[in-house]
């Protein structure tokens, strides 16, 4: 979700060590999104509880560095990111549900598992999107439901990649070119497209049947949550201001636990990256801590179940 220019920015994860208020989303409805990923659904409010304190969210630093970490002022590990074939560095990085691995994208649209443990920081090569990133800034996140890799950017590009699935549209290692981020205008106005969102994440992250997904954004050029739905359309629809003046890079999370949904996003604020709390009805943005100078943190993804 970065690609270095003026500032840093940050993603939404689900910290260990941190009493987080309970800030979380269910979403009902037994319909399952398709390949198509273009299903919409109604979001309720039973809390989500606190991560397990032995879970460690994965983040991705300014310095192309992986880091292991509880709270966001304490860095328990860090690694280099190597095996990157022909990309430079990881635009942003998720957990996928189908099998429980760490995935990242590079600059030029590689796509790698990321060993998470004693060989930390090690990728392997597994797909490449077939059409090229367009943009500085970049969200990443699987849609658990269609088995899909979500991919947006600060231009309004919206991808959504195949990696492995034998069924459904596109075909296993092909990229779908999805409408363009906007907001729809009144009519007879036409949409106006979305130049700054770069953050994004489903919820429910599961496989059961009964649960559908919905897709959530963070513009930092308006400051706001939105739900973008269809996703494929690439519709937003703001949800509530983050009450924060946010800088232009931004990433997020959203931790699934017992039925409930939480975001979490790392936002640059001030001259620092800084991880907040996001209560996805009302956007609202609560901070939690600053990572080090050091370790500054532009993205993260939250262990499944945690």
């Amino acid at each position: 979700m970065y690609q270095p220019r003026r500032r840093v920015r940050i993603v939404a994860a689900t910290l260990a060590a941190i009493a987080l208020p309970a800030t979380a989303l269910a979403l009902s409805g037994a319909t399952q999104a398709t390949a198509g990923d273009s299903v919409a659904t109604t979001v309720a409010g039973p809390a989500a509880k606190s991560p397990s304190q032995s879970s460690d969210v994965v983040g991705l630093t300014d310095k192309g560095r992986l880091v292991k970490f509880r709270s966001a002022d304490r860095i328990r590990s860090a690694a280099r990111v190597l095996g990157l074939k022909d990309d430079r560095r990881l635009v942003g990085i998720d957990f996928r549900v189908q099998d429980g691995k760490l995935y990242g994208v590079g600059d030029r649209g590689g796509i790698y598992t990321i060993n998470t443990g004693a060989y930390f920081g090690r990728a392997s090569k597994v797909s490449q999107l077939s059409v090229a990133l367009a943009g500085q800034n970049f969200g990443v996140d699987f849609n658990p439901a269609a088995n899909r890799l979500r991919v947006i950017s600060d231009t309004g590009q919206n991808l959504r990649h195949n990696i492995d699935d034998p069924a459904g549209a596109p075909a296993a290692g092909v990229t779908a070119v999805d409408g363009t981020l906007a907001y729809p205008g009144v009519p007879p106005a036409p949409a106006t497209t979305a130049t700054g969102v770069t953050a994004a994440a489903y919820t429910n992250n599961d496989l059961d049947p009964n649960t559908a997904t919905t897709l959530f954004d963070i513009d930092t050029m308006l400051d706001q949550v939105v739900i973008q739905s269809p996703a494929n359309a690439g519709l937003l629809a703001p949800t509530g201001k983050l009450t924060v003046d946010a800088g232009p890079w931004a990433g997020f999370d959203i931790s699934t636990q017992n039925g409930g949904n939480r975001g979490l996003a790392v936002l640059s604020t001030g001259d620092r990256m800084r991880l907040y709390d996001i209560e996805l009805t009302t956007g609202k943005a609560t901070r939690l801590g600053s990572f080090p100078r050091d370790f500054q943190v532009v993205d993260l993804a939250i262990p499944l179940g945690r």
